[in-house]
């Protein structure tokens, strides 16, 4: 293994390259590189930054049945994260028709997440692949996967964490019946997690049930896991669960899907609840569905709730018609909330717990910190390259204090309304035009609480290979901690030899909270040059 990648891009090359020429071996290779030069920060406290990402992929696939990957990293500095170079990914697989052994680094998804769900995000530095063994075997009746081996997550989200874990797991489906799966699973981790002082060393179980069921237009799926969690280094135990339900139907120019969640990991008091080094929370190894949509708008995705997996409980329905082949309807609603109640002893600075009858059901009861969100949204194709959206949001969210009150509580609101027309104006040439409109309210602004934000992008593209976009955004918010009220970004695209494109951006960028897959995390204010070079070989 290589500390720097100076070292050990020349040998990756030579291997590449001699591997190529045998005829028994298919490479392909993807590269990202990225730098950025400017300034990052806040309102009086930018200061200039600079950041290089050279991501390369390569994968040897050597017939019929072996595939060697690795994948060399630079992040000399990363945009978001820590500093890395060298080999950041290595595995050797090889795979029959029902047999598949991996030995190195993958990641994997038991059932819908509630057990094990290994996955990587690179915009939010977000990474919890494993380094280790994965066996499977395939049927028509069965399924089974048998994982060990370690994760070294760094949790770059909150703050700069370093916690490593021992894995054992196994999950196995069966097909009793054509349309009906049962699956089960079994997490044993060992882990260690840094605190202020020091650091706590943990064991924990994951046990999980599931089912999933398919009849006609009817697709089901209930799930239920238990973790128990032993601080060793305190000798305290937690137990906690999480159930995830969905059931959709789908018919002709129509569907509805519903979800339900009711995650129970670790239900802490207001003490406790904020701590990220709480060593009984939801594991960095496990992630269920958020039962919340994520949004493709911009003004959407700065996400105004952070979904607690350790206490929450929700549900959301989803549906859409089509009225004819160039019309589509779609409707979100979505509600959350927490569990219980927590009253505040002034005299003994605790607090007690007041257990709500109907727990299992969200409450729009402010004390429970709700959150609730509308989502309408309409396209029509007026012509084969033609359209228009439009969409209408609604949302609210408060975060409860418990220490004080309703009164000190922090209340948000906001009302969006994205609207997309879309026009090819000519074989090669189309435009994109799009807007968005906030009207906000924020109870902990203390300069405006009722404020507006507007975005403006327009997009041109000819195609194959040139793309040219300009976004600009104003708000009224005078609290906006950049310290601005409107910023401006433009953006080059070109694509050349069909297998490399390349863009470049100017401008400023607001930044804001930025989830994904319940994964939140702050984005700074940037302003400066971006470029991006993508290739596929």
């Amino acid at each position: 293994m290589f500390n720097k990648s100076g070292g050990a891009l020349p040998i990756v090359l030579c291997l590449v390259a001699s591997l190529a020429n045998a005829q028994s071996v298919t490479p392909s290779v993807s590269n990202i590189l990225r730098y950025g030069n400017g300034e990052r920060g806040t309102a009086g406290f930018s200061q200039p930054f600079t950041y290089f990402e050279n991501l390369t992929d390569v994968r040897l696939n050597v017939q019929p049945s072996v595939t060697v990957g690795f994948r060399l990293l630079v992040d000399d500095p990363p945009e978001i994260g820590e500093r890395f170079q060298g080999f950041k990914r290595r595995f050797i697989e090889y795979r029959d028709e029902n047999f598949m052994l991996r030995a190195g680094n993958f990641n994997e998804l038991f059932g819908r997440g509630l057990a094990l769900n290994l996955f990587e995000n690179r915009g939010l530095a977000y990474d919890s692949w494993m380094d280790g063994v994965k066996a499977q075997y395939q049927s028509s009746s069965v399924s089974a996967t048998i994982i060990g081996g370690t994760l070294d997550f760094r949790d770059s989200v909150i703050i700069t964490r370093h916690e490593r874990y021992s894995i054992r797991g196994a999950n196995v489906e069966l097909k009793p019946v054509k349309g009906i799966v049962v699956g089960t699973s079994f997490i044993e981790t060992k882990g260690t997690l840094p605190q202020f002082v020091g650091s706590k060393e943990i064991a924990a179980e994951i046990p999980e049930v599931y089912s999933a069921v398919r009849f006609g237009p009817f697709h089901g799926f209930i799930g239920y896991a238990h973790k128990w969690t032993n601080v060793v280094t305190d000798t305290v135990s937690q137990k906690g669960y999480g159930i995830y339900g969905s059931l959709s139907y789908n018919g002709k120019g129509f569907g509805i899907t519903a979800e339900y969640k009711d995650y129970r990991f670790d239900i802490r008091d207001p003490f406790d609840r904020g701590a990220s080094e709480r060593a009984t929370r939801m594991l960095p190894l496990q992630n269920p569905p958020i039962v919340q949509k994520e949004h493709n708008y911009t003004l959407l995705t700065r996400a105004i709730h952070q979904i607690d997996f350790s206490d929450e409980v929700g549900l959301q329905v989803e549906g859409f018609y089509s009225p004819s082949s160039s019309t589509t309807l779609n409707v979100n609603a979505s509600v959350a909330s927490r569990h219980h109640y927590y009253d505040y002893n002034t005299a003994s600075f605790s607090f007690a717990e007041r257990k709500r009858d109907n727990s299992l059901l969200p409450s729009l009861e402010r004390q429970l910190s709700p959150y609730w969100e509308f989502f309408a949204e309409g396209e029509h194709y007026y012509e084969e390259r033609s359209a228009i959206r439009i969409g209408f949001a609604r949302r609210a969210n408060v975060l409860y204090n418990d220490f004080t009150g309703a009164q000190f509580s922090h209340t948000q609101q906001a009302t969006i309304i994205p609207l997309q027309i879309q026009h090819g104006l000519t074989e090669a040439y189309s435009v994109i035009v799009h807007s968005e409109h906030e009207f906000a309210y924020d109870s902990y602004n203390s300069s405006n609480e009722h404020f507006y934000t507007q975005m403006l992008t327009i997009i041109v593209t000819r195609s194959p290979d040139f793309s040219f976009s300009a976004r600009y955004e104003h708000t009224t918010d005078t609290a906006d901690p950049s310290g601005r009220r409107d910023w401006f970004v433009g953006e080059i695209g070109y694509t050349f030899g069909q297998s490399h494109t390349t863009t470049v951006s100017y401008g400023r960028e607001r930044g804001g909270q930025v989830c994904s897959n319940g994964v939140c995390q702050y984005q700074l204010p940037f302003e400066g040059v971006r470029f991006t070079l993508r290739s596929i070989i």
